[in-house]
């Protein structure tokens, strides 16, 4: 009993620098930004204590209600193009094509490069004045158009971008699953007179269901998050109309300094995390189970 209790000693030890990492850069970071937002603040010192006051300013606020709307569109809109278009890209992948080493080494480069250097490639292809893409556009259609700063194309083109940046991962994930798929049952399906669509319908999808909704609920915490591209390609324009959650902490925070309010809607952002975390969580233990 003694040398098991030793044991345990040991491994508590050996662990503690970790677990004291852990918490100097997770948890007591969560419980300042808590503690922050129930106070008023100038700079970054904390006030008056004003309770919930800024989390219900927040809900009420015209603009608030707007980067909820906005974050929602900018997470909802890329994974509605990037997990198709993703899933598409690995089930080409899969088959035996020419070249499949060079394509998943090519494809896979936009998610390697960081989202600064997306940024700023992009803006310049997409600028008015010099940018390739609207040097063709001017030769074809006599004038230049702004996609980042028109209130219209604004959010459509974030996404695409966002996108390109960020299929890859899906992709490699469900490239992953695919390939765990013994090629037999699509044989014996074959056998069976089922056609392609049948096959993917009834065998592939259903094979890979955990994989696409963990793909899913990654990516959508990476979205949610994401304050980067947005910030260098639009910083929120034209008129807010891309302005997302984590746009909003950091002008917040860092161009305004309201840090009790700026950390009232981090607050938000960390329980969304949990929620889709927990979902994460239940489905990786439902896949554990089956």
């Amino acid at each position: 009993m003694w040398k098991q209790w030793d044991r345990s000693w040991l491994a508590l030890f050996f662990l503690a620098p970790s677990l004291l990492l852990v918490v100097a850069v997770t948890f007591y970071p969560i419980i300042y930004a808590i503690r922050v937002s129930l106070h008023e603040t100038f700079y970054l010192n904390t006030t008056k204590f004003v309770g919930f006051q800024h989390y219900v300013r927040f809900l009420l606020d015209v603009v608030g209600q707007r980067n909820l709307w906005n974050s929602f569109v900018y997470t909802v809109g890329s994974l509605a193009v990037a997990i198709p278009f993703g899933l598409a890209l690995a089930l080409l992948l899969n088959m035996p094509i020419r070249f499949r080493t060079l394509f998943r080494t090519l494809i896979i480069v936009p998610w390697i490069v960081s989202e600064v250097v997306t940024a700023l490639l992009w803006s310049w292809l997409l600028n008015p004045q010099f940018g390739p893409i609207n040097y063709f556009i001017r030769e074809w259609f006599g004038a230049p158009f702004d996609f980042l700063g028109n209130i219209g194309s604004a959010m459509a083109t974030l996404i695409l971008i966002n996108v390109w940046q960020s299929f890859p991962y899906g992709m490699v994930l469900l490239l992953a699953a695919l390939q765990s798929i013994p090629n037999e049952m699509h044989e014996a399906a074959k056998v069976d007179g089922a056609s392609a669509w049948q096959r993917f319908w009834r065998i592939t999808l259903p094979l890979i269901h955990n994989t696409l909704l963990i793909t899913i609920i990654m990516l959508s915490l990476h979205y949610f998050n994401m304050v980067t591209l947005v910030f260098i390609l639009t910083g929120g324009g034209p008129v807010g109309v891309t302005e997302v959650l984590s746009l909003r902490v950091f002008r917040e925070a860092f161009s305004f300094y309201h840090m009790g309010f700026a950390s009232a809607v981090a607050v938000y952002i960390f329980i969304f995390n949990i929620v889709f975390s927990l979902l994460y969580i239940k489905i990786l233990r439902t896949e554990a189970y089956d």
